[in-house]
């Protein structure tokens, strides 16, 4: 089955629930627009981001409305109508401030959190899910505490390279020095009240775990940068030209897969396979526009959305040419899941 967030919001049009399509007689078919229970009490659900399916046999999504934060557990199990019961917060602004406008989340082999924040530009690192409550912060990453005289804000595990931003708390954290602090793009954001406001316009994106390192979609700084899980200590990055003189350029999503990171970049409107064994990068996917979620289903196939076309795209298991495969879609589409039945 898979699984759709979408960009959400207060507009007319925005879908601020979880969508499920199965393939049915080979065609795929929406089994709900409403995966995610909303019993009395629950926290109003508004521009989710990423869903994980995690520990403790449980799915934790993002919901991203600045003014909420959170992460939110559900039953990885549906109901007989294909909705997961909530389960309650696995961590928000209360946890840390770094916890601002969340986008994605991993989990390490221990079942620690990696949330990056877009507002904060910064990765906080969490403990496993407890039962009902929310996780605390792990301690701030040891590379980062080794720098004298500077300060993070609770469980960051990956820094700005600017600390103080327009969500910053009235002490800002330090800031951490490119590359290994992230890349922020800050931009006017005017209005009567406040006439010189500014807003973060790009900052981190999406995180993955894999072995022993943290890969992190830097999209201002045109890279995807790797961190020992053990101590935060950045070990390189992946930026510059491949075969077909195109450059990886605003990084979004990630996806591994079988001995690949698949690196969706925004700015080339490409697909890039990363083989994490040799360090070969190459296309594999071009000409689909403003790409957010990937996946392979059970049998191979690879599938990318766009959010300007609001749709999903197949490309097959050789990734051949995108051919639509959900078409219509009435919000962008940010991440997609596949989970088997």
């Amino acid at each position: 089955m898979f699984y759709i967030t979408f960009h959400g919001g207060r507009v007319g049009t925005a879908i601020n629930n979880v969508h499920v399509y199965d393939l049915i007689d080979g065609q795929p078919v929406c089994l709900t627009t409403a995966a995610l229970q909303t019993p009395p009490g629950s926290p109003v659900l508004s521009e989710l981001r990423d869903l994980v399916f995690g520990p403790s046999g449980n799915l934790f999504v993002i919901n991203g409305y600045k003014d909420a934060s959170q992460v939110l557990c559900y039953s990885a199990i549906p109901d007989a109508d294909h909705r997961h019961a909530y389960q309650g917060i696995y961590a928000d602004a209360r946890v840390s401030d770094g916890i601002v406008h969340p986008f994605a989340l991993a989990f390490d082999g221990r079942d620690n959190g990696y949330l990056s924040s877009q507002d904060s530009n910064v990765v906080t690192a969490l403990k496993p899910p407890g039962t009902g409550k929310r996780s605390p912060a792990l301690a701030v990453a040891a590379g980062l505490r080794a720098q004298k005289g500077k300060r993070f804000l609770k469980g960051t595990f990956v820094a700005s390279s600017r600390g103080k931003l327009p969500a910053s708390p009235a002490r800002p954290p330090s800031n951490c020095r490119q590359p290994a602090g992230l890349a922020v793009v800050v931009a006017p954001d005017p209005s009567k009240k406040h006439p010189k406001r500014t807003k973060v316009a790009h900052s981190v994106r999406d995180v993955l775990v894999y072995g022993n390192s943290l890969y992190v979609a830097d999209e201002p700084g045109n890279a995807v940068k790797i961190y020992d899980l053990a101590e935060g200590k950045t070990r390189g990055q992946l930026q510059g030209q491949i075969a077909d003189a195109q450059f990886l350029q605003a990084p979004v999503h990630l996806l591994a897969h079988g001995d690949d990171l698949y690196i969706g970049s925004s700015g080339t409107d490409t697909i890039l396979q990363y083989h994490f064994g040799s360090g070969e990068l190459k296309t594999v996917v071009r000409g689909v526009r403003t790409i957010s979620g990937m996946c392979f289903d059970a049998a191979g196939n690879f599938y990318v959305a766009s959010r300007d076309d609001k749709a999903i795209y197949c490309c097959g298991a050789d990734f051949g040419p995108p051919r639509a495969f959900i078409s219509g879609l009435q919000d962008n589409p940010e991440f997609l899941v596949y989970a088997a039945n």
